[in-house]
């Protein structure tokens, strides 16, 4: 086929590369119905009032949304045009408390503090059984809508009630409920006519617009954006929602508070995040030998917080609230209004992110290059399945990136089978010198370090890297059908790694195909099916011996981190050596029955992401809080080696932890506050200190908790949850159990005491929170929750969760499901300003599936594209270049590449949506052909595909009946629909 391939297609460049005009992965924000917006008489008919009709910008004395010039566009919080969103006047300093009334209670007047108003004075979403519709209650302030075009089944055309000041009323989407409907709930609607499942609250991509894309001012008052939508990020003295975002944006003032909610309160780090390429990085100041400012009593970091005092000789710490002297070479009069006259003028004063160059007392050890070394599996299995070959590319390209752009990095390879291979340069030699160690229990390396590592400043050395990758395929080729080592010394040969990178600090980067089944290290076969869905399954997650756990801590006290690629097409035990890559910073990858044509591509970009994303070495993080709170927990891959610093010896722009805090005590101040410090060393080897604050107001009203929430931060928090309590023997029915109740006590929280002026007969949804049901669905539903799966599977699931960026959360629970063959004409065509539009997204249910479509899901870690069998003939030939896909089996079906398609053709439009589903992700996602099998039934990734289709019920035989033993767990076989059901019953039960 002429201009077809199937060989290279594009891809993001994995390395400092942003999605166009500051997107991070396509962005899926929430937006509740159908993902089409509605015309006015479906608005009316389906109940949004005060919704979908509101748009940024609009008036707020006009009707809508208000729109805060220096936030972000916020639907139905229209209260007051001048005020913020607390109902008080912007304070550039510091934020009010609108919910401090009546001795800190929450005020009958609802959030904001406007008279007359309930609870829900913004949008609210809720199922109202009398109509069987998902409907938005109207913003009490708001103009009225015009009358509905037609009546909706059971109910009467423009329901009034009576307006805030008396008046004569205004048409509203609540039907009035009289004494005895707010007592006695009302008859339910045959099953069929509950809910129209067009109407329910779905993840939605970011509609088409003009606008550019909105600016979030990190001082606006204003939640940030989701973390999937477009945004640029303007540092106002807060950090960048990219570096900290927390799972609620009000802070409680008390405990109890929190625990009312019921919600998690915490936060996810990503302190090297990557910038859109229209935002600033963090500026960099120098302070000389004395270091930047700090407070003496808490030893928290100068920033915008910090309130100066006493002519400007003083300062009070915003941590804990300790005065301190002012240095005099750092002395500065105060203005009229009490701040430094230089505060513009010194970043650490304004600016929420800040990186300060480290006085020399704050490094321990001498800075060294940044040293890689290459730990490869040459075994029987490494060599049949294609991973040698894939490995031998991947490291020359690697080589090629470091050379190019990073010439001070060191650059070693060992092979291991049932031996380990070094592979050193002497000073002076022509040709690289082979030494093998045949004992692998007591291992040791046999020549100095720095002859194994060769620095890539110097071309004859970079020469020798280039001759070891030839000499490796021909050194363990199979000659004349003999049968290579089938023996793997793993544990050895990572432990020896360690010693080759003791004396630098650095990457160990290990591929393993094999299980260790031989000296240091070697582990049992425990991979027994018999004991799935039995007590003892869980015991084959927990960690085999302690020399991986102690070999992982030797590491990490030596500054090596360990990234593991597993590729075995068997059992790895991925449990046991993930340890690994867990306690010293770094990342495992796992290529499931691995073989060259399939997953050579994937394990080729992978590492190229790994080695030329930005990356710093030896880095301690510390999380500092205000008085009165403390973190109780940290999840993400580090050690612990004190309390109160986390160790990552190499640290990423992909690295993620996620915190949680607790209250010590009663928090008195007006703002709260959150402070990270990374010291890290530069790929260039300076050493500095990047700071992260972030101040948020302080509130008693337990709406403000769930009004400002932010759903993608408590996924990924409670998905953490779930995995820490897993590798701790918890039973995957009670992580189940443990996420639908979170789920219901949270909803009937703010169901109880933020939306009393409704009946127990609606179900009320916050608006942040309108998706929590399918979310906790999706996340309930996910083999990581559920026993009978493979080990190595969970094992690695458990893996990209820990470390998982917020911005993956949404898909990885609730995947993506667009149509191929029924995309708009906007769809995935670049605009005039660079920015590429996502199709529709589909509702996660086998009823969106068409025998003659085409559709691409994403799960946040791999693509399926599954073929109906009635596609139509042009678009195969175009997107697989196949005359009868049946033909050929779903084996040999390919995506193909047209090189020279036009940008609006189906080919190239299908490849911009894979190339913007793969930007920025942690690791590559690769394209599964799925194929619609007529007469031979499912096949294993059709039932793959259709089991990731949440909203529909589970399919018959997916868990084992052990698993769904009771009726407590017999929830995770409901749809969508049944379990919105399920929660709104359990809502009700509480009221009784």
């Amino acid at each position: 086929m002429d201009g077809k391939a199937t060989g290279t297609a594009p891809y993001a460049q994995p390395a400092n590369t942003y999605a166009q005009q500051g997107g991070a992965n396509p962005a899926y924000h929430q937006a509740g119905g159908a993902s089409q917006p509605y015309d006015a008489a479906q608005v009316d008919q389906a109940g949004y009032y005060g919704y979908e009709g509101q748009q940024a910008g609009v008036d707020p004395q006009q009707g809508g949304g208000a729109y805060d010039p220096q936030g972000y566009y916020d639907p139905g919080y229209a209260q007051q045009p001048a005020t913020n969103h607390g109902g008080q006047q912007q304070q550039p300093q510091g934020y009010a408390d609108p919910g401090a009334a009546a001795g800190g209670q929450q005020p009958q007047g609802g959030y904001g503090g406007g008279a007359g108003g309930g609870g829900d004075a913004q949008a609210n979403t809720y199922f109202n059984e009398q109509t069987g519709r998902w409907e938005y209650i109207q913003n009490p302030q708001a103009p009225a809508p015009p009358p509905a075009a037609s009546s909706m089944p059971g109910q009467q055309n423009g329901y009034r009630s009576a307006a805030p000041g008396g008046g004569g009323g205004y048409p509203s989407a609540v039907p009035p409920a009289t004494a005895a409907a707010a007592q006695t709930p009302a008859r339910k609607p045959k099953k069929e006519e509950r809910i129209d499942p067009a109407q329910i609250p779905r993840w939605s991509p970011e509609h088409k617009t003009d606008e550019p894309v909105k600016k979030f001012f990190t001082r606006s008052g204003s939640s940030p954006p989701p973390s999937t939508h477009p945004f640029v990020a303007v540092d106002e003295g807060n950090c960048s929602p990219r570096f900290i975002r927390m799972s609620t944006n009000y802070v409680a003032n008390e405990a109890d508070l929190v625990e009312q909610t019921k919600l998690c309160i915490g936060a996810i780090i990503q302190p090297l995040a990557e910038l859109s390429p229209a935002e600033e990085p963090p500026p960099v100041r120098e302070f000389g030998n004395d270091g930047p400012i700090r407070c003496n009593t808490c030893r928290a970091y100068i920033n915008p917080f910090f309130r100066f005092i006493d002519h400007g000789r003083t300062f009070v710490c915003n941590m804990c609230g300790s005065n301190n002297k002012v240095p005099e070479w750092y002395f500065c009069n105060l203005d009229s209004a009490g701040f430094r006259r230089d505060r513009n003028e010194k970043a650490e004063l304004c600016r929420g992110s800040v990186d300060f160059i480290a006085p020399a007392d704050y490094c321990d050890t001498d800075v060294t290059d940044p040293c890689y070394l290459f730990v490869v599996d040459v075994t029987y299995s490494s060599l049949m399945t294609g991973v040698l070959d894939s490995a031998i590319e991947c490291i020359r390209t690697s080589v090629d990136f470091l050379s190019e752009n990073n010439p001070r990095a060191r650059v070693g390879i060992m092979t291991y089978d049932k031996a380990m291979y070094f592979y050193s340069v002497k000073k002076g030699s022509t040709e690289p010198r082979l030494d093998v160690v045949a004992d692998v229990d007591d291992a040791f390396v046999p020549v100095l370090p720095e002859t194994i590592l060769l620095p890539l400043s110097d071309e004859k050395q970079t020469d020798m890297v280039y001759k070891v990758l030839e000499l490796i395929p021909k050194l363990h080729a199979i000659d004349n059908g003999q049968r290579a080592e089938e023996s793997s010394c793993f544990g050895a040969a990572a432990h020896a790694g360690q010693q080759i990178l003791a004396g630098f600090g650095g990457k160990m980067i290990t591929i393993v195909s094999s299980l260790p089944n031989l000296g240091k290290g070697t582990l049992q076969m425990r991979n027994d099916i018999k004991l799935y869905h039995s007590s003892k399954e869980q015991s084959l997650l927990v960690p085999q011996g302690s020399f991986y756990q102690n070999l992982a801590t030797e590491c990490a006290q030596t500054k090596v981190s360990v990234d593991v690629f597993a590729c075995g097409s068997t059992y790895l035990d991925l449990a046991t050596i993930g340890v690994l890559s867990r306690t010293t910073g770094g990342q495992m990858y796992y290529y499931k029955g691995f073989h060259s044509a399939k997953h050579g591509e994937a394990l080729h970009r992978d590492m190229y992401r790994n080695i030329s994303r930005y990356t710093a070495f030896g880095g301690v993080m510390v999380i500092r809080t205000s008085a009165g709170l403390s973190v109780s927990e940290r999840y993400g891959n580090y050690f612990a080696r004190e309390a109160s610093e986390m160790e990552i010896p190499v640290i990423n722009c992909d690295s993620s932890f996620g915190v949680m805090l607790s209250h010590d005590s009663k928090v008195t101040t007006k703002e709260a506050c959150v402070q990270t410090a990374l010291l890290y060393t530069t790929p260039e080897g300076q050493r500095r200190i990047r700071i992260h604050t972030l101040s948020l107001p302080v509130t008693s009203a337990l709406c403000n908790l769930f009004r400002h929430s932010d759903l993608d931060t408590i996924i990924n928090l409670s998905l953490k949850q779930g995995v820490s309590q897993i590798l701790y023997k918890v039973i995957p029915k009670s992580a189940r159990h443990a996420l639908v109740q979170a789920c219901i006590d949270s909803l009937f929280v703010y169901r109880k005491y933020c939306s009393t002026q409704h009946s127990p007969g609606q179900l009320i949804l916050p608006e942040p929170l309108k998706l929590l049901p399918l979310a906790t669905l999706g996340m309930m539903k996910h083999n990581l929750f559920h026993s009978g799966q493979q080990v190595d599977e969970r094992a690695f699931l458990s893996a990209f969760v820990n470390s998982m960026p917020t911005y993956v959360a949404c898909s990885f629970v609730d995947p993506c499901l667009f149509s191929l063959t029924e995309m708009p004409e906007f769809a995935c065509v670049e605009a005039k300003d660079g920015r590429v539009f996502l199709p529709p997204v589909l509702k996660l249910s086998s009823d969106s599936i068409k025998p003659d479509g085409i559709y691409l899901l994403d799960n946040g870690r791999e693509l399926f594209i599954w073929i109906g069998d009635q596609a139509p003939q042009s678009m195969l030939d175009e997107l697989f270049g196949v005359v009868q896909y049946h033909e050929n089996g779903p084996q040999h079906v390919q995506l193909v590449y047209d090189e020279t398609a036009e940008p609006t053709s189906l080919n190239a439009r299908v490849w911009t949506l894979i190339v913007q589903l793969r930007k920025n992700c942690p690791s590559f996602k690769t394209v599964s052909i799925v194929t619609k099998h007529t007469h031979t039934g499912a096949s294993l990734d059709e039932a793959q595909f259709f089991d990731q289709l949440i909203e529909d019920p589970a399919r018959k035989n997916k868990w084992d009946a052990s698993d769904l033993g009771s009726k407590r767990d017999a929830v995770c076989n409901m749809s969508y629909i049944d379990f919105l059901c399920h929660v709104h019953k359990k809502i009700q039960d509480k009221f009784i």
